[in-house]
């Protein structure tokens, strides 16, 4: 083949797959890009967490059945489809055919089959299949989920990434938490782990993107791999990422405050991508103990907040006053309750302090060492010591604070974001709540309005059991809404084709040299 001839079969190749030469290029010479993410994930094992930290590698290693598209919308990922029984309480779900893990084995209906049953049991959100009756393989092919009685939020707990139901190979399914090995069927495969330093993962050359998809799409589409290697660097300092991004041992920063933003969006050699709302600040209230097992206590923390300050503190660039549970533009977002929303009463506040038989005794706030979350610690603090309640916060790392915070002893109050389940929809903010799971008291009307809501075909009457929820939420302070707030995501010029999401996604892009 002469050079012509050469050049326009690579032009051809290019238009016939819509990907730029660019990326064929990129492809071709691969490259090793570093991600400084704020915090360690607490496990590599996608099933048993909920923490943003843990979804930002484990979406990179493992695939769900189904999967949120860009607007959070489950569509097929594993699967190729689903056939839904006219009673509602079958589902068949065909599986991609010649879909490989990591490992060179082949996915089949037994590792489905086992990785769903193992979530059931030891899945961070296990609640979402209580009302399966069995799961089974059918030919060669096929997986069929019957239910005991009709549950309308199946496909949006199949294609769930708060705590993603992973497919791992049925004899790391046979595993107990946090004993498996790390293997997944998803575009990148897992290297190693350095505890407290990086997460490093490599293209999964085997791969093959879904081929019913043209591009990327959300958690799901076409994932086309053109780096090499991408390496989660744990780095909790802001100056830290940021002196990184610099020097180009980073090529992405998972976020940045305002004024950094504001420096380096003037520099060509950096590009900020701004993602708003990212999530919700929420303040847990732990019912277990005193004396925020009182509502009147409770009533009076939220008297005396001003959200505004908070937020304007915490996030002073990128936020929105809101106490919806939902993200404002959902489609079932609800105005149910929010008539006391940001309304500081600080004369209500010491009656309801006083009327809750408070004694002076002293409250644990617990945090991470993120400076949006100590920030808000502090404005809190300093609120409810004005009304007489004493706070002492409490700054440990990520993984210590989940390991505090989800469990019904040694804290009091909790602020941390909330992110993924208001943008996953209704069902998925329900059944964070459902069971006391997050404030260690089961609730018997969050129970009942999340039963009724998994059982409800009509759109409209689940929104309105939707906003008798989120009334509850606020009536009964079973936590805090302060307000959304947003993320500065920034990366190399280099780093192309990056597109901000709900994590970083590292499939589609590449580095230029």
């Amino acid at each position: 083949m002469n050079r012509k001839s050469f050049s326009l079969a690579v032009l051809a190749a290019a238009a016939a797959m819509s990907v730029p030469l660019t990326a064929l290029h990129a492809q071709t010479r691969g490259g090793n890009a570093v991600v400084a993410i704020t915090q360690a994930p607490p496990t590599l094992d996608a099933q048993v967490t909920t923490i943003q930290a843990a979804r930002h590698i484990n979406l990179h290693i493992y695939e769900t059945l189904y999967a949120r598209d860009e607007n959070g919308k489950p569509v097929p990922d594993l699967a190729e489809g689903v056939s839904i029984s006219p009673d509602g309480k079958t589902y068949t779900l065909a599986l991609r055919k010649g879909v490989k893990f990591h490992n060179g084995k082949t996915m089949g209906p037994a590792d489905v089959v086992a990785s769903l049953e193992r979530y059931r049991k030891v899945g961070a959100n296990a609640n979402l299949l209580a009302e399966v009756e069995s799961i089974g393989a059918k030919g060669a092919n096929e997986v069929v989920i019957k239910l005991k009685k009709v549950q309308s939020t199946l496909l949006d707990t199949l294609s769930s990434s708060t705590a993603p139901l992973a497919i791992y190979p049925a004899e790391e399914a046979a595993k107990d938490a946090n004993k498996i090995a790390y293997i997944g069927t998803g575009p990148f495969k897992f290297v190693e782990l350095s505890p407290d330093s990086h997460v490093k993962l490599e293209r999964f050359k085997d791969y093959v993107p879904n081929a019913r998809y043209s591009k990327r799409d959300g958690f799901a589409g076409k994932k086309e791999v053109f780096l090499d290697t991408v390496t989660f660097r744990f780095m909790p300092e802001a100056g830290a990422r940021v002196a990184a991004l610099q020097s180009g041992d980073v090529h992405l920063v998972e976020t940045v405050d305002g004024p950094t933003k504001k420096r380096l969006e003037t520099n060509a050699a950096y590009k900020v991508y701004p993602l708003l709302p990212f999530s919700f600040q929420i303040i847990k209230l732990n019912h277990a103990v005193a004396p925020t097992d009182n509502l009147a206590f409770r009533q009076a923390v939220v008297a005396a907040l001003d959200m505004e300050e908070i937020m304007s503190i915490a996030y002073p660039d990128i936020y929105q006053l809101d106490g919806g549970w939902l993200y404002p533009k959902g489609a079932a977002y609800s105005t149910a309750g929010l008539q006391g929303y940001n309304k500081p009463d600080m004369k209500k506040a010491k009656e309801l302090v006083t009327k809750s038989g408070y004694k002076g005794e002293k409250l644990t706030f617990l945090v991470d060492n993120l400076r949006a979350n100590t920030d808000t610690a502090t404005v809190v603090q300093q609120r409810l010591a004005q009304i007489g309640v004493n706070v002492d916060i409490k700054v440990t790392d990520w993984p210590t604070a989940v390991k505090i915070g989800w469990s019904p002893q040694g804290w009091n109050l909790f602020a941390h974001g909330f992110g993924i389940q208001p943008f996953e929809g209704p069902g998925t903010v329900m059944s964070a709540w459902a069971g006391g799971q997050l404030h260690q008291k089961p609730d018997a009307e969050i129970d009942r309005l999340y039963a009724s809501y998994g059982s409800e075909l009509d759109a409209e009457k689940g929104k309105a059991l939707f906003a008798s929820f989120q009334q509850h939420m606020i009536d009964d302070v079973t936590a805090i809404k302060v307000g959304n707030y947003g993320l500065f995501q920034v990366g190399a010029a280099k780093l192309r084709n990056f597109e901000p999401y709900r994590i970083p996604r590292m499939w589609g892009v590449w580095l230029d040299k």
